[in-house]
């Protein structure tokens, strides 16, 4: 099946700019790559853990419920 979709992908990008976005790389997509003219592969790094600042430390010390959102 990714076959016939590459096939068709690339015709497509004859007449205009085809772009696929996938949260993460999985088989189909890498075989659909395989065809491609061009791959662009962007990855996010690791994120730094959040600092607490001094005022949400105090605010989170003195809490002794949930607060509630509506």
């Amino acid at each position: 099946m990714t076959e016939y979709v590459s096939q068709a992908l690339m015709q497509a990008a004859h007449e205009a700019t085809v772009l696929l976005y996938s949260p993460a790389i999985d088989p189909y997509l890498e075989d659909l790559a395989k065809g491609a003219d061009r791959v662009f592969y962007f990855e996010e790094g690791p994120r730094e853990t959040p600092r607490l600042t001094a005022k949400t430390w105090l605010k989170m010390k003195d809490q002794k419920i949930l607060e509630a959102f509506s």
